[in-house]
């Protein structure tokens, strides 16, 4: 059965993959607005690449639409198909990512940004794309701890959050989460590391049994007359709050499901 499984989900995954490419292809444009085709497209993508993996997105909350700044923990390279299923939104990468085969060219068209890691100018050039991405009302994605955890929320860096406040833009802290069946506090599936292969993690998801995710979206503020160490420190508070809270007491706490499944 656990080969039949993987083997269904390599010819499903196969086919998005091709079909997503020619969207690609044919719509994106190297950016990603809130409204439209490009938007449409990319979350056709990331939708069908979880139900080709058999993966259950739970979202609670309501995103905003539009000129926002979403800052998120990371779990599991599949965060940003889970988020990129629920709204459009550009997300702030690591530089190599560019130039992986095809998943560079794809990202890079889906209008994704990126940070030169331990440039001396890694950071200004982030913020300035960043703010120029928000300036024109387009959504983008910062996980803000600056690297893959273990499900354990680390402190949210604050530099990349002056975006928003360059901008007079909203922030929105997001926690994502992968109950475990078993009890743990994250699915086995989904743990990885920064120096486990890309491929390794896709051979994870492929296999995994179960495997659900859960988003939700606190209360968006405005940066507008706040420090960016303000914002980083309401958004890791919210989102630490959010992932070591069940499901349940995260609805008593004003966040209510949006969509059961993609």
């Amino acid at each position: 059965m656990h080969k039949i499984r993987i083997g269904y989900r390599l010819v499903l995954l196969s086919l998005v993959v091709s079909t997503g490419s020619i969207f690609t292809a044919l719509f994106q444009r190297g950016t990603l607005p809130p409204t439209g085709l490009q938007s449409h497209v990319t979350r056709w993508w990331h939708r069908n690449i979880a139900r080709s993996l058999g993966v259950k997105v739970h979202v609670y909350g309501t995103p905003r639409k539009q000129a926002t700044l979403f800052v998120s923990n990371h779990i599991s390279p599949f965060d940003i198909t889970a988020l990129g299923s629920v709204l459009p939104v550009r997300c702030l990468s690591k530089a190599e990512v560019r130039g992986w085969p095809l998943l560079g060219w794809l990202a890079t068209r889906a209008g994704t940004l990126y940070i030169a890691r331990g440039g001396k100018q890694a950071a200004s050039n982030a913020n300035r794309a960043m703010a120029e991405a928000l300036a024109t009302k387009h959504n983008v994605l910062l996980f803000a701890e600056g690297t893959i955890t273990d499900g354990n929320v680390k402190k949210f860096h604050s530099r990349l959050i002056q975006s928003a406040v360059d901008t007079g833009s909203h922030v929105q802290p997001v926690a994502v989460r992968y109950p475990c069946p078993e009890g743990n506090k994250v699915h086995s599936a989904a743990l990885t590391t920064d120096n486990m292969r890309f491929i390794e993690a896709a051979k994870r998801l492929i296999s995994a049994k179960q495997l659900e995710v859960e988003i939700y979206f606190a209360e968006a503020v405005s940066a507008e007359n706040k420090s960016r160490d303000e914002l980083a420190s309401y958004a890791e508070a919210e989102v630490r709050r959010l992932v070591e809270s069940s499901p349940v007491c995260c609805t008593n706490a004003n966040v209510t499901p949006e969509s059961n499944h993609i």
